[in-house]
């Protein structure tokens, strides 16, 4: 059985011990569910849904902080009398990601006001991207690939390098 319907079933049980069977409940079952898991990480070797129920809180944390960032730098730029935008498209490396992964990169990517997601190579190793302020590609690249290793992080795998960048 893997630790996700372990967690849930210690959510179930959480409910039926307190006799509470609201949503509410089972959010605090499964966040007790879920420590129990880390407690007994080191027993029944929970580590990689750990890592993952970590990187997904991450995930959504970080992304949710851009979103509001870029809409609000957005909103700013588009009301100046002369916008600095300097448009432009740029190639982003994904070998490293599964397709899935890849997929969810290209939808967080088209999501934030500023930048799209327009193609992928054929072999599908490669994103290209559109943004507004594309003037350093570069400082884009090490966005897009701390996104991606948050990504991985999610999915319980380890960030390419500690700082996110490419070896």
């Amino acid at each position: 059985m893997g630790y996700f319907p372990l967690n849930l079933m210690l959510a179930l049980v959480w409910m039926l011990l307190t006799g509470g069977f609201t949503l509410g409940n089972l959010l605090i079952g499964f966040a007790v569910g879920y420590a129990g898991l880390v407690l007994a990480r080191p027993f029944v070797g929970s580590g990689r849904y750990v890592r993952s129920v970590q990187g997904s809180g991450k995930l959504v944390a970080v992304f949710l902080y851009e979103l509001v960032l870029a809409n609000i730098l957005l909103a700013r730029d588009i009301l100046r009398p002369v916008p600095p935008f300097r448009p432009g498209f740029l190639a982003f490396d994904v070998r490293d990601l599964t397709p899935v992964q890849t997929v969810l990169l290209a939808n967080m990517i088209s999501l934030t006001p500023g930048t799209l997601t327009v193609d992928t190579d054929d072999l599908g190793e490669t994103l290209y991207v559109h943004g507004l302020y594309a003037d350093d590609p570069e400082r884009i690249r090490r966005g897009l690939r701390s996104f991606s290793d948050l990504i991985r992080g999610a999915s319980g795998r380890e960030p390419l390098s500690p700082q996110g960048d490419e070896p």
